[in-house]
């Protein structure tokens, strides 16, 4: 009996010491598993991230309600579109006129002007970049109403600022027909 009793104990042992590797081994696998969990969640939120940013568009005309001319002045302004349409991702300022750039990508803007013809004042935009100035739209009309437009694809850092300004002795006009639009939109990431 006591011959069975230690080869018994001796089983047991063997048993214990079998099951504590395969505990070991099922632990470290576990680990393993939860690393690469670990892993794909931050790429899964890394991804998400990045999504949001790429949802880059803005559009907007000069004014909310009424009519107005705009102009001329003796210095170039900043021209502010406060009659927001969509600003998907918020980088365009309605209170400043200002489009700041979210992420480094090639982005496009358009813009467009219209006011009633004037022997001795054009109606004009530039689009300005970081404070240089990049392209322009301009008509000049001694009557009647002129229309221009423009647009541009830019290469931005993040940061950069992108806006419309009017020129010194320049006007525009606009009402509840919009005629004077500003819309900007990332085409892809750099």
């Amino acid at each position: 009996m006591s011959g069975v009793l230690a080869g018994l104990k001796v089983e047991m042992r063997f048993l214990h010491e079998e099951q504590a590797a395969k505990l070991a081994e099922q632990a470290a696998e576990l680990l393993t598993i939860k690393s690469r969990a670990n892993t794909t969640e931050n790429h899964v939120n890394a991804l998400t991230r990045e999504g949001e940013v790429k949802r880059v568009a803005f559009s907007a005309s000069l004014l909310t309600s009424g009519e107005a001319t705009i102009g001329p002045f003796n210095t170039d302004i900043n021209l502010i579109f406060r009659n927001v349409v969509t600003n998907v991702g918020n980088a365009y300022n309605p209170n400043t006129g200002f489009f700041t750039a979210p992420v480094r990508g090639t982005y496009h803007f358009e813009f467009y002007i219209g006011g009633h013809g004037h022997p001795s004042h054009a109606n004009a935009a530039v689009l300005v970049k970081n404070g240089d100035p990049v392209f322009a739209a301009y008509d000049h009309q001694t009557s009647g109403f002129a229309n221009s437009a423009n647009g541009v694809t830019l290469l931005l850092e993040v940061g950069d600022v992108v806006f419309l300004r009017l020129p010194q002795n320049t006007r525009i006009y606009d009402n509840q027909n919009h005629q004077n639009t500003f819309s900007g939109n990332l085409l892809f990431i750099m």
